[in-house]
């Protein structure tokens, strides 16, 4: 317990003076835009238009529905609702694709920023060989990519990858055909290893960093999330 007191400390010292920008975002700004109706990125608006696949949402729009989500009263980053769950057992059974779409759109009606989610509908597509929806999905999918990417260079923790969750990191090393070996927790910042094995020695990339501090604060500020597991990490590989 002292642990995670003292983690709830260091945070509430770190949201204090987060204020205006974290690497290249800009937190203050998106709240107050999310929190607008007036506003072009109000986060109703924007969602729905998500819900909709929309394929008009901006890269902007993308931008506020990520960072903007962490200020919505369903943002929960850690553990899986039984929608979550439901749509997982029905991937797993290479359900039809309408009774996939149908879930997928209930699990996004909870929360509409879910990369894993989007990912797997991706496959689920293909494999209902429906190609213009693989491509639909996939946009989106990389368009929250992207927007993890403008957010830092990941070289270290001051310009780090910022993620509202633990499982997007692993969403970027996927996409960057990386395997993680090895994980440590330096501050609000996860230090991402990587396996030299299948990388060009001229850009291998060694290490990544990706700032948590926005899931971190949500487990500290809800103890009854201590007990859900984090994503599967992987062996440590000798270098």
């Amino acid at each position: 317990m002292a642990k995670f007191l003292l983690l709830f400390i260091v945070l509430l010292i770190n949201l204090s003076t987060l204020a205006q920008t974290l690497s290249n975002v800009a937190f203050d700004k998106i709240k107050k835009a999310t929190n607008d109706s007036t506003s072009s990125y109000y986060y109703p608006k924007i969602k729905e238009k998500l819900l909709q696949l929309d394929t008009t949402l901006t890269g902007l729009e993308y931008h506020a529905l990520y960072y903007g989500n962490v200020f919505q009263a369903y943002y929960h980053p850690y553990g899986a609702t039984d929608k979550e769950k439901e749509f997982d057992a029905a991937f797993q059974r290479a359900s039809a694709l309408p009774a996939l779409e149908k879930l997928a759109q209930e699990v996004m009606l909870e929360n509409p920023v879910n990369l894993e989610l989007f990912y797997k509908m991706i496959i689920s597509c293909n494999r209902a060989k429906n190609r213009d929806k693989a491509i639909l999905w996939a946009e989106i999918y990389v368009s929250f990519l992207e927007v993890i990417y403008a957010s830092g260079t990941g070289q270290a923790c001051d310009n780090a990858f910022i993620v509202i969750s633990v499982d997007d990191e692993y969403r970027i090393a996927s996409d960057l055909g990386l395997k993680v070996v090895k994980q440590a927790l330096i501050g609000t910042c996860d230090r991402l290893q990587f396996a030299k094995k299948g990388q060009k020695r001229k850009n291998r990339i060694k290490t990544l960093f990706f700032n948590v501090q926005f899931p971190l604060s949500s487990l500290s500020g809800a103890f009854d999330h201590i007990d859900q597991p984090l994503p599967d990490q992987q062996e440590d590989e000798e270098e």
